[in-house]
């Protein structure tokens, strides 16, 4: 199997079908397809994946455990040698899967991501501006969305997103710079070649600013080493100060200060 497609699923069978449609759209003949749900209550929903399994389709379901645990537990069971995961509410482009196959094929990398269309509701601090790679610039925040593909390789390096994280919604935050640190390479495909929702109903815009400084607290613990020697460097520095008024963190200062000891 060459790739696994994970969709997690927490009541959003309103949009599940765009998802899963805009997968097989793509016409990939080497891959399969997960929904994970994670424990939906909402009535539509449930009859929605119910109908998906009894097409045939994988859907595995267990108690609410959160975004880190449903994706862990998808690529768990997934068979395919790139996995990338989808959001319920968003789709992917054609093409997205053969140009980044390609490249990983091709031994060019092990991570490919790409630019977001942003449909849905008109909320400017929502869309999030995605660039070539520079590990700096990730340590100050993510600009990488989950929807990446990977060798299933690199999340057994790291050991898949990290089911502690305080607040979910960042986890993948915290998922692609682990993987800088364990020097996994990736590469930026500059076109929109996947379909972000942006909605004032989402996940993380019900996060509040006690459960955001929580994240940082929690990611500069895990990685302090990590942040110490980036934060050192100059470009680094400049770098935070610059973009801590653009961020949606807007507590950087004092944890950097905090747990990097810096004055």
């Amino acid at each position: 199997m060459k790739v696994s497609v994970i969709i997690p699923c927490y009541n959003d069978g309103v949009f599940l079908k765009e998802a899963v449609d805009s997968v097989l759209a793509c016409n990939y003949n080497d891959l399969e397809l997960i929904i994970v749900n994670d424990g939906s209550d909402d009535a539509t929903t449930l009859d929605i994946l119910a109908a998906y399994e009894q097409k045939g389709f994988n859907v595995i379901t267990h108690a609410n455990q959160g975004l880190g645990y449903t994706r862990n537990q998808g690529v768990k069971q997934a068979r395919g040698h790139y996995i990338l995961p989808l959001d319920a509410d968003n789709k992917i482009r054609k093409g997205y899967l053969d140009k980044a196959i390609a490249l990983l094929d091709n031994n060019v990398c092990d991570i490919v991501y790409a630019r977001p269309f942003f449909f849905g509701e008109d909320i400017p601090t929502r869309k999030f501006i995605t660039h070539e790679f520079d590990g700096d610039a990730l340590f100050v925040g993510n600009y990488i969305d989950a929807c990446a593909i990977y060798r299933k390789a690199v999340w057994e390096a790291v050991g898949g997103y990290d089911e502690n994280m305080p607040v979910q919604g960042a986890e993948d935050w915290e998922f692609w710079l682990h993987c800088h640190l364990k020097n996994f390479r990736f590469k930026f495909l500059n076109e929109e070649l996947y379909e972000y929702r942006v909605s004032g109903n989402s996940m993380i815009t019900k996060i509040s600013e006690e459960k955001k400084s929580e994240t940082w607290n929690f990611i500069m613990i895990k990685h302090v080493s990590s942040y110490r020697t980036q934060f050192l460097k100059l470009n680094t520095y400049k770098q935070f100060f610059i973009n801590d008024q653009r961020n949606y963190l807007r507590t950087t200062a004092k944890y950097f200060a905090k747990w990097l000891k810096i004055r």
